[in-house]
C-alpha cells in the first residue's frame, strides 16, 4: 500500500465537497440566467459528489476506527457530530439528485434551489466539524 489506510479519508475527502459546492454554483447559476446547460452540469457535479461523498463517508468510518477520538461519539445530535452531519448531507443530496432525475422537468427550480442552498450550507457546517475535529481549525 502506498499510504496507510487510515489517509486515504484524508486524500478523498476534498473530491466531494469541491463537486458538490460546484455543483450548487451551477444550480445557482441554471435559475440566474434561465440555461439548461448549467443545470445538467449542476446534475452531474451532483451525481460524482454523491458518489465520492459515499467513498469518503467509508473512509471516514476506517479512519474513525483507527482513532482514539471519534467521529461518531453521539450519533444522533447530528449538529455537533461530523461523521452523523456528513451521513445526513449525502442522503440529502441523493434526495435532491432524484428529484432532479424524475421531476427535473417539471419541478420549481427556484424552491429545489432554495433546498439545494439550506443542504449545502449543513454540508458546509458538517466539513467543518470535521476540520475542528481534524485540528485544522479552531
Amino acid at each position: 500500500m502506498i499510504y496507510e489506510k487510515e489517509l486515504y479519508h484524508n486524500l478523498i475527502l476534498h473530491f466531494p465537497i469541491a463537486l458538490l459546492v460546484i455543483g450548487y454554483f451551477f444550480d445557482f447559476a441554471s435559475v440566474a440566467f434561465k440555461n439548461d446547460l448549467f443545470y445538467k452540469f449542476s446534475f452531474w457535479n451532483l451525481g460524482l459528489g454523491i458518489i465520492t461523498g459515499i467513498f469518503s463517508i467509508i473512509t471516514g468510518f476506517i479512519k474513525d476506527n483507527a482513532n482514539v477520538k471519534s467521529h461518531i461519539t453521539n450519533p444522533f445530535d447530528i449538529w455537533t457530530t461530523h461523521g452523523s452531519n456528513m451521513i445526513v448531507a449525502i442522503i440529502l443530496f441523493y434526495v435532491i439528485f432524484i428529484v432532479k432525475f424524475y421531476w427535473g422537468s417539471i419541478v420549481n427550480r427556484k424552491l429545489l434551489l432554495f433546498f439545494h442552498t439550506l443542504v449545502i450550507c449543513f454540508f458546509i457546517h458538517g466539513a467543518d466539524l470535521g476540520a475542528k475535529l481534524a485540528g485544522r481549525l479552531f
